[in-house]
């Protein structure tokens, strides 16, 4: 027999599942629109890098939750403003039960506090507080996420009748998932039914609130987003009612964002418990940066400045790289607006290349990949291991160019503050020797197979280790098959005759949540377009992580081999006509 958790995710899933019937299928469903124009004069936030300004560590004294959790805490932090990114202050509540909670006396350093905001008279709230009332998911976050739900409607009475709803419904997940005894207690409090009005909230959160509503009215909210609907003349939008925010592991304001389920489909409270996981994500990136620099990584800064560019060069100098055997790029971009219209749009490829001739970069090849979320507003940041391609890096040093690709160069000029570096450490592994480019994608089409012939190589004697190496992501939306960004396609290497197991998307295309529970990973939940479904090998606001094949066993060095390589569409050939296309870069690496 199932247990009552089991069955309550078995529910949840099918719940999603019928709304997944309802999402488009077809050519323009990850595409919000095609905008240009010029980015309007918005009011921007004061966005401290990553690794400046991070909390102090606590000390010894840890609280149960953090400890149970193994998080590390962090000290409480005075407030610095009511902008994304900014500390966020002591505030205090009245609960629905009539007693008080205060964020500094109830801190603990590891938790995350998510707000969800009912404005009466206005649809979207009724539609979020009615039949946005699937809680279970709730309970199955992390014990250090806590949830307020805190309204502005103006009368205490209907304040009261609005939050009873809520409470109704987190008491009957938790009969449903039959938690009782201790663990009940301890998820009812981090369940907060806040009885005092939102704008009249003491501290943070009230001063907040107003002074986003504030913003909400004022000409600095209207963002110029182009020509949408093709009469020739540029459209404006407000900026959103924030139905959700958060204050994250680091004390920080985050939007949390959109909702929505999907581009014009319901908005769901579920959708808010993404967001956990993510701040949880960032803070153990933190973490491990600092330890990271603790113990000697060599780290070189690649970029560190605010850009409009979404394609340019930086040359760099590498360090000693003695004794190391990895490198990451430690990726960091925050959208500084308080809209999240006046932030890039879509779901792009982002990447960075070495450029194999010096500053003219003609020849070049790719080294990390990530795809751009949509609309998201605040920091996101990537760790992106990129340690088959140190022999190749190492090899055009010590002076090496790299061009990074931030999407398209037509795209909508929205201000970024982006923070880029390569990080150097040893992981006891084998390092990387050298690399060569055997494969690049194309239209995935008919004409896919003449255009990837048999290639040769032919790695150096004495390797010790050799890999084929691939970063793979499909794209393009095609009416008879939906590809090749949500259709399965597969892809089988075949080295001096052996076949490596086909590298086919693992979990499903399409799944409602696919995207959305990796939100663990990084992925900036809220985005404002089609983010929460899975794709072919990639999610938006996430990196598109390299495939690596060992084939050690299948090679000699010093002497010649021959790999074939295939793609199907669900094991048939594409069709012969097929906007479909796949970006690919494949390699084969060999190591000291």
């Amino acid at each position: 027999m199932l247990d009552g958790a089991t069955f309550a995710r078995m529910l949840r899933d099918f719940r999603l599942l019928l709304l997944g019937a309802f999402l488009c299928v077809g050519v323009g469903c990850g595409d919000d629109s095609a905008a240009t124009g010029e980015t309007p004069d918005m009011q921007s936030v004061d966005m401290e890098t990553p690794d400046e300004g991070a909390p102090e560590d606590m000390g010894p004294e840890v609280s149960p939750v953090c400890e149970e959790l193994g998080l590390t805490p962090v000290a409480f932090q005075e407030g610095t403003g009511d902008l994304f990114g900014d500390v966020a202050g002591d505030f205090r509540v009245q609960e629905l039960d009539g007693s008080t909670w205060s964020f500094e006396e109830s801190f603990t350093g590891c938790e995350n506090m998510v707000f969800f905001a009912y404005f009466p008279g206005v649809a979207a709230s009724d539609e979020l507080w009615t039949a946005g009332l699937i809680l279970d998911p709730f309970v199955e976050t992390p014990l250090n996420t806590h949830y307020f739900f805190v309204t502005d409607i103006g009368t205490e009475g209907a304040r009261v009748g609005r939050l009873q709803s809520i409470e109704r419904a987190i008491e009957a997940s938790l009969d449903f998932l039959e938690i009782r005894g201790e663990d009940r207690e301890r998820q009812l409090n981090r369940f907060h039914l806040v009885s005092t009005q939102l704008t009249t909230v003491e501290g943070s959160v009230g001063s907040f609130a107003r002074s986003y509503l504030e913003y909400m009215g004022s000409p600095e909210a209207r963002v110029n987003i182009g020509d949408r609907n093709g009469d020739g003349e540029d459209d404006f939008t407000g900026a959103p009612l924030p139905f959700a925010f958060a204050i994250d592991r680091d004390q920080r304001w985050d939007p949390v964002g959109s909702l929505s389920t999907r581009v014009g489909g319901p908005q769901a409270l579920r959708m808010g418990t993404f967001a956990g996981d993510f701040f949880d994500a960032k803070a153990r990136m933190r973490e491990r940066v600092a330890a990271e620099n603790a113990a000697g990584a060599r780290v070189v800064s690649l970029v560190d400045e605010d850009v409009t560019e979404r394609v340019f060069t930086r040359t760099v100098t590498l360090p000693d790289l003695s004794g190391v055997d990895t490198m990451n790029f430690d990726v960091s971009v925050t959208c500084p607006f308080r809209s999240p219209f006046a932030c890039s749009e879509w779901d792009r490829i982002a990447l960075i290349e070495v450029c194999l001739d010096g500053a003219a970069c003609e020849d070049r090849r790719e080294v990390v990949r990530w795809i751009t979320p949509y609309w998201r507003r605040g920091n996101r940041r990537w760790l992106i291991d990129a340690s088959p391609f140190m022999g190749l890096v190492a090899s055009q040093g010590p002076d090496v160019t790299f061009r990074i690709v931030m999407g398209p160069n037509w795209e909508r000029a929205t201000e970024r503050r982006v923070t880029m570096s390569l990080r150097f450490t040893s992981d006891g592994g084998p390092r990387s020797a050298g690399a060569e480019r055997l494969y690049t994608g194309g239209r995935f089409d008919g004409s896919y197979a003449e255009n990837h012939p048999d290639v040769s190589f032919t790695v150096p004697a004495g390797a010790t280790r050799v890999e084929l190496v691939t970063i793979l992501s499909g794209h393009g939306q095609d009416g008879s098959t939906n590809c090749a960004e949500w259709c399965d396609h597969r892809h089988t290497f075949t080295v001096d005759g052996t076949p490596l197991a086909t590298i086919r998307h693992e979990g499903g295309i399409f799944v409602p949540t696919g995207c959305a529970e990796r939100s663990g990973e990084g992925i900036p939940p809220g985005q404002w377009g089609n983010w929460p479904q899975s794709r072919a090998y990639w999610c938006p606001g996430l990196p598109v992580d390299a495939i690596r094949q060992d084939i050690t066993s299948l090679v000699t060095p010093g002497v010649e081999s021959t790999v074939a390589y295939d793609a199907s569409l669900a094991g048939r050939p594409p069709p012969t006509e097929h906007n479909a296309n796949i970006s690919l870069s494949t390699y084969v690496v060999w190591y000291e």
